[in-house]
C-alpha cells in the first residue's frame, strides 16, 4: 500500500508539471493575436504567450499563430492553407510581407479583414512600426487599383460592424499642431471604416489619436473624450468632456481651434463647426482663447508649408 501511495504522488506531481502548476493554468499572455471570426464578418483578438524573444523569430511565432486555428470556437485561422508567404524583409520598423499568387484570390472584405489581422498582430512586435504586402514582387492594390502601401494599426479602426461588405476605404485630410505649437499641419491619412460610422466622427477620432510623425502633435490634452459629434444645416457640433478645458502646454488656442475646424470642414457637408464642453456653449473653467458655442469657418492661414518644415529640421 505504501509504494502504491509513493507512485500515485509521484504521478500527481508529473501531471502538475505538465500543467504548469498543479492549477493548471497557462502561461502570461503578453500579446494578443487577432483572428477573424468564425461567421467570417469581423476579427477579435486573443489573448496568446509568445514564447519567442528576438524579432525575427517573433515573426515567425506570430505568423504561424496566425496560420493556425485557435482554440476558440468564435474565431478561425487568419491566414487560410491556400495563402503562403515567400518573403518577408524587416527594414528600418517596415516589415514587408511577400505573398504568392493566391493572394489574387481573395476579394472585397475577406481580402481586408486578413490584412487588418495581420497587420494589427505583428505592429505589437517591438522594431514593427508598419506592414506593407506584396504579391509576388508587385505591392498591393487595392479594388480600385490604388496602391495600399504601409499599414499600421491605425489603419484600420476597431469597430469593424456585423454587415458584409461594410468596410470602406477613404482619405482623411487632418490637421494637428506644429512640433512648436505655432501652426497647423496638414497630414492625409488612407483608412478602412464602417460605412455606418460618420465621417465626421471618423476625423474625429483619429484627430484624437494624433499625428503619425514626429513634427506635428495632438491638440487635445490627455485624457480628453467625444461625447459626440452631430451636423445640422451645414453645421458640426462637437462635443467633449471637460477634460478638453485644459490646453496642452505651448500649444496656441487658435491652432487648437483650427485644427478641428479645418479637419471637419474638409467634408462637403460641413460648413462650420461650434465646440462644446460637457454639452454647454460656455464654461468660466476654460483656459482656451476662443470662444465655445459659437461657429467658426474654415481659415488655413496657420497651416505650416512643407518647406517651412523642412526648415524647421533643419534648425534643430
Amino acid at each position: 500500500m505504501k509504494k502504491r501511495g509513493i507512485g500515485c504522488l509521484m504521478a500527481l506531481v508529473m501531471l502538475c508539471g505538465l500543467l504548469t502548476g498543479c492549477g493548471g493554468s497557462k502561461e502570461k499572455e503578453n500579446m494578443k493575436i487577432y483572428y477573424i471570426n468564425a461567421l467570417g464578418d469581423g476579427i477579435g483578438a486573443v489573448g496568446y504567450h509568445m514564447d519567442a524573444t528576438k524579432t525575427d523569430a517573433m515573426i515567425d511565432e506570430a505568423l504561424q499563430a496566425l496560420a493556425t486555428d485557435p482554440d476558440s470556437v468564435d474565431y478561425r485561422k487568419t491566414i487560410s492553407d491556400s495563402i503562403k508567404i515567400t518573403d518577408r524583409v524587416l527594414d528600418n520598423g517596415l516589415l514587408s510581407l511577400y505573398f504568392d499568387r493566391e493572394y489574387e484570390e481573395l476579394t472585397g472584405y475577406t481580402e481586408v479583414l486578413m490584412r487588418a489581422a495581420i497587420v494589427k498582430t505583428l505592429v505589437q512586435i517591438k522594431g514593427i512600426d508598419s506592414v506593407a504586402f506584396y504579391v509576388g514582387e508587385d505591392p498591393l492594390l487595392d479594388a480600385n487599383g490604388s496602391l495600399v502601401g504601409s499599414m499600421n494599426d491605425d489603419t484600420f479602426i476597431n469597430d469593424y460592424g456585423a454587415e458584409t461588405g461594410s468596410l470602406e476605404k477613404t482619405k482623411l485630410t487632418l490637421y494637428f499642431a506644429s512640433a512648436d505649437g505655432q501652426s497647423l499641419v496638414k497630414q492625409e491619412k488612407d483608412v478602412y471604416y464602417n460605412k455606418n460610422v460618420a465621417r465626421e466622427r471618423l476625423i474625429m477620432d483619429y484627430l484624437l489619436k494624433g499625428p503619425d510623425s514626429d513634427d506635428a502633435k495632438s491638440v487635445f490634452p490627455s485624457g480628453t473624450k467625444i461625447l459626440n459629434v452631430t451636423v445640422t444645416d451645414g453645421v458640426c457640433y462637437v462635443n467633449l468632456d471637460s477634460a478638453f478645458l485644459k490646453t496642452p502646454t505651448g500649444i496656441n488656442s487658435n491652432v487648437v481651434l483650427y485644427a478641428i475646424v479645418n479637419s471637419l470642414t474638409e467634408l462637403d457637408n460641413i460648413n462650420k463647426v461650434q465646440i462644446l464642453v460637457d454639452g454647454a456653449q460656455s464654461t468660466s473653467d476654460s483656459t482656451l482663447e476662443f470662444s465655445l458655442g459659437t461657429s467658426y469657418e474654415r481659415d488655413t492661414s496657420m497651416v505650416m508649408q512643407a518647406v517651412e518644415r523642412d526648415l524647421m529640421k533643419e534648425g534643430d
